[in-house]
């Protein structure tokens, strides 16, 4: 786990002080080492910045090659290969068209042969690289099976290698999450990717007309970094917008509005100032109960062979698809072909018995196993709750004999869990340690949280605090059940969405709550009289679970909102920024939804819903920014592609709405019946009552003040009493980012 920055510039060359304070903004994310590279001319590595430090180091260079923190004398050392062509050796000193710089977090090789930014032995890519690979074993053997020569034990070095090997198609081979940056040195071309549900973060900046002096693309494992390094950054009007509307800032849209996300399962490449994004992974490809073959680095499911043999995937242009194309002949008809393939895609919902049982069992202790791969102790949250305590069971049952938990507690408060959290560590016999938290030390961590945040969110203050307990634990790694309840069908959601719906296609039900709404206004919530006026909005029913501000609030607030903004829950969210013409990236997006996401139905589109929309722009990114603020690594075994593919068949026929999360509980076998049956809480903290009656509601009161200044927002129309604390917390947040 690290943090990762990187510019290029082509116009003048880049400042290395300037890159240098924007890699060290991210020092929280990698205290144990740091390192930087510049193309095309070698002639500044950056020294040791802390103890252990060594310059960039190349996969195939020898160890002393960079042992020195001389600067001259690293020069002379370096091969010409490594400096690039002639003409590069010939530019102005220290004129730099490209830098890549790192802080590292060390847990996988532990040793200096690890050290990004990283170089294969002919200097041509260089990578910097955040995340972790869970089957870089078996893709290293691939590696050496192939005769090539590994100088380290780092899944960074797998993955640097794989893309020299195969490109793109490395992406599909990589099992984990990750977020990183190759640059081709012959090509002249940066290449990026995220991971499939976006555990880890990648933002980039990127301006086709730089003035002099500034860089035409900036990436950043956090936006912090790139403001350091651009600090001309306009607060963005849609980031705001989809903010008060859902809690937190969807990608590809960042609060800021020259910055964007890259999406979840896309890459990007930069070539001669301009930028491609493309998909190479999405939700829709789990949905058919297939195999996962990565043995060979490649997955292949038994619905894609067959969709390609009968020609249905015509417009894909993967090169498996292709291949398959150039071996068919035959022509079917266009029309018919999709109409199948919808059938197929709705028709994956599978029996839940025995066998599947087995299989759901099996995924879920591979993927804990998988989870655990690390060169440093591994621990886990564990708050009590059935996901949590799932967790530490499975790795129990994968063999790990020392398991240190840890849990925040709230003496005297309703909300504490504390004797169900010791209940699951007495059972797996875990060394427990518990951090008593009380409303004094959320004060007086307040504008660290804020500082730590990078954009608004209403969620993850509960993630800071029990990341810096586990911290304080003497802990680098942690699991989390993240992501059980959007798999396993955990939420109210996946009970009160089918239910919305089919209330609503009852006969004459539409016009009944079109004509109810305007006398039902002073006593339904605004979201219920907003979806009694538009029941077939894009994603009704999940906007009237998870929305916060409607449309008529923000109007009463003052909030002068966007139109567009009505898509922000729209299929796959919304496209990149980059790939339009202009800034109206909301525009159209509901009718340029994946056929293969338009076809999921059922209880699988809710756990869609809440993986896409909540879970990944909400859960994912305050998980990543709040634990890697203590440089804790938060790993989510849940979040695990092959997991899902296991899971999501038989969501529809296992789902019970009396009996939470079934097909977890019976897969993990042991869980204490009193944890099983407790009420469910959820992982909050006693904010409610802490805004109403305690210090924070002082505090609160007197910076709303500023909103309308910042925002043209009343707050004087705020009824604190009543108001919701999430709506309370949202616009105190968004405040403290706009002021």
């Amino acid at each position: 786990m690290c943090g990762i920055f990187g510019v290029i510039n082509t116009k003048e060359k880049i400042d290395e002080g300037r890159v240098l304070a924007a890699r060290d903004v991210l020092a929280h994310r990698g205290p144990d080492d740091a390192g930087v590279y510049f193309s095309p001319d070698y002639s500044h590595f950056d020294s040791a910045q802390c103890d252990g430090c060594d310059p960039p180091r190349r996969a195939g260079s020898a160890r002393d090659d960079t042992s020195t923190s001389s600067v001259q004398a690293l020069k002379e050392k370096v091969d010409s290969r490594f400096h690039g062509n002639d003409k590069a050796r010939n530019m102005e000193e220290n004129n730099y068209t490209i830098a890549l710089a790192h802080r590292r977090l060390s847990i996988i090789d532990l040793s200096s042969a690890a050290h990004q930014p990283m170089s294969t032995p002919d200097g041509r890519y260089t990578i910097v690289y955040n995340g972790e690979i869970y089957n870089f074993g078996e893709l290293r053997q691939k590696i050496k099976d192939q005769s090539k020569k590994l100088n380290s034990e780092s899944d960074t070095e797998v993955i640097l290698n794989l893309y020299a090997l195969y490109g793109k198609d490395c992406l599909n081979m990589l099992r984990g999450m990750f977020a990183f940056a190759i640059w081709d040195e012959k090509e002249k071309t940066l290449f990026a990717a995220r991971d499939r549900f976006g555990i880890k973060p990648f933002y980039y900046l990127y301006d086709t007309n730089p003035t002099a002096g500034e860089a035409s693309f900036i990436f950043s494992s956090e936006l912090q970094a790139i403001k350091h390094y651009k600090s001309n950054l306009t607060i963005s009007k849609d980031g705001i917008d989809a903010f008060l509307r859902t809690g937190s800032v969807p990608a590809p849209i960042t609060i800021y509005e020259e910055v964007s996300s890259l999406l979840p399962g896309h890459w990007l490449e930069w070539k001669m100032s301009d930028v491609k994004c493309q998909k190479y992974w999405e939700f829709g490809e789990m949905m058919v109960d297939g195999k996962w073959l990565m043995d060979d680095g490649k997955k292949v499911l038994d619905f894609r062979l067959s969709a390609d043999k009968a020609g249905f995937r015509e417009n894909d242009t993967s090169t498996s698809s292709v291949q398959a194309q150039h071996r068919i002949t035959m022509k079917f008809d266009k029309g018919k072909n999709e109409k199948r393939h919808t059938e197929r895609r709705r028709s994956v919902t599978q029996t839940y018995d025995t066998t599947a049982k087995k299989k759901i069992r099996a995924a879920l202790l591979d993927t804990v196993k998988a989870h655990m791969v690390s060169d440093v102790e591994v621990g886990a949250f564990l708050s009590g709750g059935i996901d949590s305590t799932a967790i530490v069971s499975l790795m129990r049952q994968v063999g790990q004999e020392k398991i240190k938990t840890v849990s925040v507690v709230f003496p005297g408060n309703k909300l504490d869990e504390s004797k169900y959290a010791r209940l699951a560590a007495k059972t797996y016999n875990t060394e427990h340690i518990e951090i008593p938290f009380y409303e004094k030390d959320l004060i007086d961590d307040f504008e660290n949280i804020l500082a730590v945040m990078d954009q608004p969110t209403i969620d993850g203050i509960n993630t800071y605090f029990v990341s810096k307990a586990a911290k304080q634990a003497g802990l680098k790694v942690v699991l989390s059940g993240l992501g059980g309840d959007e798999l396993f069908g955990g939420y109210p959601s996946f009970n009160l969405i089918p239910k919305y719906r089919r209330i609503k296609n009852l006969p004459f039900a539409k016009m009944f709550m079109k004509a109810a709404a305007p006398l039902l206004k002073n006593r339904l919530p605004a979201k219920a009289i907003e979806y009694f006026l538009h029941p077939d909005s894009e994603n009704a029913e999940y906007k009237l679970v998870r929305g916060l501000f409607t449309d008529d609030e923000l109007t009463v607030l003052g909030w002068q909102s966007s139109s567009r903004q009505s898509s922000v829950y729209s299929p796959q969210t919304m496209n990149d920024k980059v790939t339009m013409n202009d800034k109206t990236h909301f525009d159209g997006i509901a009718t340029q939804c994946d056929k293969e996401v338009e076809a999921i139905s059922g209880l699988v589109k809710v756990s869609y819903l809440e993986s896409c929309y909540y879970m990944r722009n909400q859960l994912l990114r305050d998980s990543d920014v709040f634990s890697m603020a203590h440089s804790l690594e938060l790993r989510v075994p849940f979040v695990d592609h092959l997991l899902y593919a296991a899971v999501l068949p038989y969501l529809d026929d296992a789902y019970d709405k009396n009996f939470s999360k079934k097909m977890l509980v019976e897969a993990v076998g042991d869980i204490p019946l009193v944890l099983i049956n407790r009420p469910k809480m959820g992982f909050t903290f006693p904010f409610a009552d802490w805004m109403r009656n305690g210090q924070l509601k002082d505090l609160m009161i007197e910076r709303l003040k500023d909103l309308n200044k910042s925002l043209g927002i009343d707050h004087s129309v705020l009824n604190i009493n009543k108001l919701h604390w999430s709506r309370l917390w949202a616009l105190f947040v968004l405040n403290s980012f706009t002021k």
